[in-house]
């Protein structure tokens, strides 16, 4: 089949069926034992925020952990991991990635080239970073046909990878080539970016701003049939300035409770204090990137999001690091340069310049800080994204926002904001835990819950920089074959 017919094929069915024509299909990693593993003499971090226990022996059959014991003796009944002088942590979460080529303006050539390719690329994403034991992602945006495959068929064990929890569109907006998502305005649209803007929308756009809450109410259970994990809505328009409020208090509780009656986690993106505050009111669970706001925090916001202890998704690996370094060393090139400018005469030119310096992040900064200092429950959200494919690239993408690796900046981040090791390694698993609604489950090393495990080979608690020093990984109680991963590499560029 052509890539013209290919592409043709998935808008006409919506991603329901293209997969099994245009994808290759995945096998799953070997794994070594057969269906019991011992991890013995090991160092255990159970992710609950309690002093390591050494020489520790955790065994693990069905995909569950069966045993956790001091001096668990000699083990002939199971495959034997040696975890002397290792480590062994709960996988990490990340609360907020992106695994679609959901295109943008600035992407059409991406997003059109691969618009038939989700399944293979959100695969891909999800086996990227099982690699670095990153073993459950929440996707909070993203083309939900293609995803709900991979989640179904990761879940089922026909492929190896990162567990997915998918949210679809965030609601109240329009897709990516919208007016609520990049100020693109239906005139300047081709076909092609408004059926790509329908598929990711999936009848939830900015049409439902305009609902009353009645109707508000059955769309919203009409899109929780489609299979979603949680929700996302749109407490603002997706940019900094305007922020656009989007949906009314009513409004707003009506996403919540019919949410919430199904059991699903709601979540939003509000990029102002007013914004923020009339969703925490509602109700919500979580925020994505609460330091992302076009001004600094109010007292009084941070304090009513720790009372209604409100997770808070922050976006770590964009405000610290390396990434953080070259923020700074070209905001003072630009500061130098804007001192010799005139003073600004209008308002317009005056955002122009904040622009130019990216302000902004030292706003995020500030604000990622004075949360942490609060005491708000934090998880790593790191708006991990593909962005252009390697051959549209005019120059690399850095590693912060990369699958996986994007992740293990953002814990080692938290650190640089504030936290102790073993608080960013807490909020790195039992606090991603909470937010999939998987406590019981995920999150810690605990007798009963599933084995996903990561294995490091030096202390994280000595030096944070250590969870890059992966030795294994075990998802769903198997242990995975780094090597092999990904598969079927579309995007990675292996050396």
């Amino acid at each position: 089949m052509t890539a013209t017919n290919c592409l043709r094929t998935a808008f006409a069915g919506m991603f329901l069926m293209i997969s099994a024509v245009c994808a290759p299909t995945a096998t799953r990693a070997e794994t070594p034992g057969a269906g019991r593993i011992a991890i013995t003499g090991v160092t255990l971090i159970d992710g609950t925020g309690a002093a390591p226990q050494r020489d520790m022996t955790v065994r693990i059959e069905n995909g569950r952990i069966t045993s956790i014991a001091k001096n668990g003796g000699a083990v002939t009944d199971a495959h034997v991991i040696d975890g002397r002088g290792r480590y062994l942590l709960p996988g990490f979460i990340d609360s907020n990635v992106h695994v679609s080529v959901y295109g943008q303006p600035a992407r059409r050539d991406t997003s059109l080239k691969y618009a038939d390719r989700g399944e293979e690329l959100a695969l891909e994403f999800a086996q990227r970073a099982l690699t670095y034991g990153v073993t459950t992602m929440r996707d909070s945006y993203g083309v939900l046909p293609p995803i709900l495959k991979v989640r179904d068929r990761i879940d089922r064990g026909e492929v190896v990878g990162s567990r997915l929890k998918a949210a679809g569109n965030i609601l109240g907006w329009g897709g990516p080539f919208s007016l609520t998502f990049s100020l693109t305005k239906d005139s300047d649209l081709s076909l092609f970016q408004e059926q790509w803007n329908d598929l990711l929308a999936q009848d939830m756009g900015e049409e439902i701003m305009d609902m009353t809450p009645e109707e508000l109410r059955v769309a919203m259970n009409r899109y929780l049939d489609k299979g979603v994990d949680f929700i996302k809505y749109g407490g603002t328009s997706h940019f900094l300035r305007p922020a656009l409020i989007g949906f009314s208090p009513r409004q707003q509780a009506v996403i919540v409770e019919e949410a919430h009656k199904r059991g699903k986690p709601v979540e939003t993106h509000a990029t102002s204090s007013e914004g923020l505050t009339l969703a925490v009111e509602a109700g919500i669970d979580l925020i994505q990137h609460p330091e992302l706001t076009s001004r600094d925090l109010p007292d009084d916001l941070i304090a009513l999001i720790v009372k209604k202890d409100v997770l808070c998704g922050i976006r770590s690996n964009y405000i610290t690091g390396d990434y953080r370094k070259k923020h700074l060393a070209k905001r003072a090139e630009l500061e130098a340069r804007i001192a010799k400018m005139p003073p600004a005469t209008t308002s317009a030119e005056r955002w122009r310049r904040l622009e130019a310096m990216d302000d902004n992040q030292d706003v995020q900064r500030r604000n990622a800080e004075r949360l942490i200092k609060a005491g708000c429950r934090v998880t790593p959200a790191t708006d991990s994204f593909y962005g252009d494919a390697p051959e549209f690239r005019r120059v690399p993408k850095g590693d912060e926002a990369e699958p996986g690796i994007g992740t293990i900046r953002a814990v080692e981040g938290l650190v640089e904001l504030g936290m102790t090791p073993m608080e960013a390694i807490v909020a790195g698993t039992k606090h991603g835990a909470a937010a999939a609604r998987m406590e019981g489950d995920l999150g810690t090393v605990e007798t009963g819950k599933i084995a996903d495990l990561v294995l490091l080979s030096a202390d994280p608690l000595a030096d944070i920089r250590n969870i890059e020093k992966v030795e294994a990984v075990i998802a769903q109680g198997k242990l995975v074959d780094r090597s092999r991963l990904p598969e079927h590499p579309l995007f990675l560029r292996k050396p």
